[in-house]
This record gives C-alpha cells, sequence and structure tokens, in this order.
C-alpha cells in the first residue's frame, strides 16, 4: 500500500471500522508521568536490601536469600509425619533424594527475586523511553540527558 492509498483511497486502501473505539477522540489517552515510574522502581528497589542481604542480622535471619536457604530444608520431623505433611516436607523440605527438596523452593525463591530486580530495571527503561518520546514530541531531539 502506498502512502497516498492510505491516505486518499484506492486499491489497497486501509480501511479501519468506523466504529474503531478511539478513532473519534472521544477515548480517553493514557498518560505516562515518568516520575512517577521511576518513583515506583525507588520503592520496588527499597526492599531489596531484604532480599539480597546477609543472611543473619543481630542474630536473627534476614528473609534473604541466603538467610532463606539453610532455614528452608525442613524436615518431616518439623512438619509432621501424617501423610499431607510428610509430602510436604518431600516437596519443599530437607529430602534424602535433595535435588527436589529445599533447594527447589530455595530456587524459586531466587527465581522470584531476579524478576523482581528485571522489573525494576524494565520501569527504568520505559520512564526512559517515556522522556524521550514526550522531549520528542514537544520539539526536543528525543534524547533525555
Amino acid at each position: 500500500m502506498t502512502s497516498r492509498d492510505a491516505m486518499y483511497g484506492g486499491e489497497k486502501a486501509l480501511n479501519p471500522d468506523p466504529n474503531w473505539p478511539g478513532l473519534d477522540g472521544g477515548v480517553p489517552v493514557s498518560e505516562f508521568d515518568a516520575d512517577r515510574m521511576r518513583k515506583l522502581a525507588g520503592e520496588l528497589e527499597s526492599y531489596m536490601p531484604g532480599m539480597r542481604g546477609p543472611a543473619y542480622s543481630e542474630g536473627y535471619t534476614t528473609g534473604s536469600t541466603e538467610g532463606f536457604k539453610p532455614e528452608a530444608l525442613l524436615t518431616e520431623q518439623q512438619l509432621g509425619t501424617w501423610q499431607a505433611a510428610s509430602a510436604f516436607a518431600k516437596t519443599v523440605g530437607a529430602s534424602s533424594s535433595d535435588e527436589q527438596g529445599g533447594r527447589a523452593l530455595g530456587h524459586v525463591y531466587d527465581l522470584f527475586v531476579a524478576r523482581f530486580e528485571d522489573v525494576i530495571r524494565a520501569i527504568r527503561v520505559n520512564a526512559g523511553e517515556y522522556d524521550g518520546a514526550n522531549d520528542a514530541n514537544t520539539g526536543g531531539n528525543g534524547t533525555k540527558a
């Protein structure tokens, strides 16, 4: 399709549905505030020391990935020996074949923390993209110093 076809019709014209929301300007526009996005990333990041910090602080476990791993190796003796507790211990606690046991739970927690860090980075990158787009839309060159 040529731009002429798109603008003036023709054999290959793009004819969108006339009831498509937004074509008439009647749909509310989403506004993104890059400063608010950065603030959110900062708030989320404030939780990271508790997740990536040392295993112990002042004699207590911290809830960090390093502190969680040794504490996650619960045994059947600690969880209980009835059928459900026994199965739970073999799934997430210390077990004779520890390939799936508590190490799996610690691994999942590690994955959660890694994805949490990815989300924080993505929010910051998106804020930068919105800054650049807003700058370009107001006559700048699209780069934000």
